[in-house]
């Protein structure tokens, strides 16, 4: 989308915010999913791009094939990939706390209600 059309599209958001409510809600889903989707698509990209510049550099001679770098590229890898697990599941779990307070809105005001 051009920056002008997201330009236009925010300024509608903005201007417009009882119209867009129940469009909204019917979109958040979807903005979730590919949130999640591009979160999990960088991760993959990353943990692809470890192994493909070690195995660069082995075949050009400049890494043996077992040492310290091969071992850090590994630990990297786990370590990215444990992080990357801990961050999607904390995103994906139900949240139990309960609000201190509930926000209640109209037409022009929101209102908090204790």
């Amino acid at each position: 989308m051009a920056p002008v059309g997201v330009w236009l599209l925010g300024f509608m958001n903005f201007w417009h915010k009882g119209e867009m409510r129940t469009t909204r809600v019917r979109v958040l889903p979807w903005h979730v999913f590919l949130g999640h989707y591009t979160y999990a698509l960088a991760v993959v990209t990353a943990e692809t791009r470890l192994p493909k510049k070690l195995t660069f550099l082995q075949t050009r001679g400049d890494v043996l094939r077992r040492c310290t770098e091969s071992m850090v590229v590994n630990g990297l890898g786990l370590g990215l990939a444990l992080l990357s697990g801990i961050v999607i599941l904390a995103a994906v779990l139900p949240k139990h706390e309960a609000p201190h307070f509930k926000m209640m809105y109209t037409n022009n005001k929101c209102l908090s209600s204790q």
